[in-house]
């Protein structure tokens, strides 16, 4: 099979940086137990990796993150690189745990601007996914802001509003986002939009362009992730005649019959790891 690869494709610069602390941590702190809170990164084959190292995630889902916190004592907290509520410091403290913070920098930067804005007494509007971390981490900062579901906006949320700031998940869909903020300056006066799309998101994003011929296009990243499935339904919308496949791994690709394809696009999420990556490329380079 003739194979494309999109020009800017898997690891971003903030879970590069989020793993490379991890390790770190990991090779510097050999006689502590090292803890992590949630998945560091939504890719499974990376979490798994994470694992191997000795590293023990507290996920449990029918746990609150107080309640995972709670549950230990003296170690390393590792908390992940969507940002997280920042009273849960203090209970880390409080367990005499030693906290390593591997937020990503563009999340620590969208925090600051939601920060100033409430500082500005403007109406802080959030736009993101119900119960993503980065969109919890963001809702934490204050209950004065408001948020709006990326899926299905509530827009009478937004009545009486005078001076509005939004600002947004970083790994959210570019077009719909802009829709949205169109709707919002249709019913709103005084609008400031920030647009915290990611540039790694929003480069991955504009990748798809780069389609031509090609009949099969693949999606290399996790469901769990939300940059990666973005694409997935970003790749679904600008080729509905096409097959578009979303696969975590070799062996998931394996499963489909590719032979009446003749030409595929490859690409791959922020959080999808090279390992992951190469041995498709490869598989279907000699397909």
């Amino acid at each position: 099979m003739e194979i494309k690869i999109a020009k800017n494709y898997g690891f971003c610069a903030g879970v590069k940086n989020a793993l490379e602390i991890v390790n770190k941590t990991v090779l510097t702190s050999k006689d502590k137990k090292i803890y992590m809170l949630n998945k560091i990164v939504h890719n499974q084959n990376v979490i798994e990796q994470i694992k191997n190292l000795g590293v023990i995630i507290l996920d449990d889902s029918s746990l609150t993150n107080e309640e995972k916190i709670k549950s230990i004592s003296e170690g390393i907290l590792i908390f992940s690189a969507h940002g997280h509520d920042k009273k849960l410091d203090l209970l880390a403290k409080k367990q005499n745990l030693e906290i390593v913070d591997t937020t990503c920098k563009k999340v620590l930067l969208n925090i600051k601007q939601i920060q100033n804005a409430l500082l500005e007494n403007k109406d802080v509007v959030y736009i993101g996914i119900r119960n993503h971390p980065e969109t919890e981490a963001s809702l934490a900062i204050s209950d004065k802001i408001i948020f709006l579901d990326f899926f299905s906006p509530d827009y009478s949320k937004l009545n009486n509003l005078k001076n509005i700031s939004i600002h947004n998940q970083t790994t959210l869909i570019q077009d719909d986002l802009i829709k949205i903020y169109t709707k919002i300056k249709q019913i709103c006066q005084n609008v400031e939009v920030h647009n915290d799309i990611c540039f790694a998101t929003s480069l991955r994003q504009k990748s798809l362009l780069e389609v031509t011929d090609e009949d099969l296009i693949i999606i290399i990243g996790d469901k769990i992730s939300s940059n990666s499935t973005r694409l997935y339904e970003v790749g679904k919308s600008l080729y509905p005649n096409r097959t578009v496949l979303q696969i975590n791994s070799l062996e998931e690709l394996t499963k489909f019959d590719l032979s009446k394809y003749k030409k595929g696009f490859i690409t791959a999420g922020a959080s999808t790891p090279d390992e992951v990556i190469n041995p498709i490329i490869k598989y279907l380079q000699n397909y």
